[in-house]
């Protein structure tokens, strides 16, 4: 039996076949007992004070990923902030090994500019792709991956798929991930367990517990 990944979501699962990562925001933390998650400040929320507790957060075995963190442009918390906290997450990652789950709206060129400055092996997760194909490919080019959810672009979908760089995700729908696999799987006209093989395929790169 194959199982279903969700790589993002603010609810912990009921289907016993669904491995997930929960997000939890650092200004609030609550960690777990018995799920994968990861941990960032959220551009909305962003808090320099709370960077001593993200790292002391982030090395809970449990935590998988760092994240979400990233770049809004229609909050008013001004981009040069968001930029640095950014960054710090950046370099969490980094020292941690553990990947990067990126919130961005409108901040693409400057998501490309710190690319440039960062380059890692760490997967960075774009969540909740919905851009054109165009502005995924030109992600893609710069080795990010592509999360998507019940909503996306199909030519950004298909680009993700091609590149085998795709994840799925629920974020905080109340939909499941079983709904996402459907929608995907539709688009790319392949089965539910082939898109399981490709995100766990993906996951090699995340740290081992995922992989078992």
């Amino acid at each position: 039996m194959f199982r279903y990944y969700d790589i993002h979501t603010h609810r912990a699962p009921i289907n016993p076949d669904v491995t997930a990562i929960v997000s939890v925001d650092a200004k609030n933390p609550v960690i777990p007992d018995h799920e994968y998650c990861s941990v960032g400040i959220h551009p909305w929320h962003t808090d320099a004070a709370k960077l001593a507790d993200l790292e002391e957060l982030a090395k809970h075995p449990n935590v998988v990923a760092i994240g979400e963190t990233g770049l809004d442009k229609l909050v008013s918390t001004p981009l040069e902030q968001q930029e640095e906290l950014f960054i710090a997450h950046i370099e969490l990652a980094e020292k941690l090994r553990k990947p990067l789950i990126i919130h961005c709206v409108k901040a693409w060129q400057e998501l490309i500019r710190i690319r440039k400055n960062h380059t890692s092996d760490i997967p960075w997760i774009i969540h909740g792709f919905r851009g054109n194909g165009e502005l995924a490919r030109q992600m893609l080019q710069f080795g990010l991956y592509l999360s998507f959810g019940l909503y996306f672009n199909s030519d950004a979908l298909c680009a993700a798929w091609d590149a085998h760089r795709l994840y799925a995700e629920t974020d905080d729908s109340n939909r499941s991930i079983v709904e996402v696999y459907r929608c995907i799987t539709s688009q790319l006209s392949i089965t539910h367990e082939a898109l399981s093989r490709e995100i766990l395929e993906n996951l090699q790169f995340w740290p081992n517990p995922l992989r078992m």
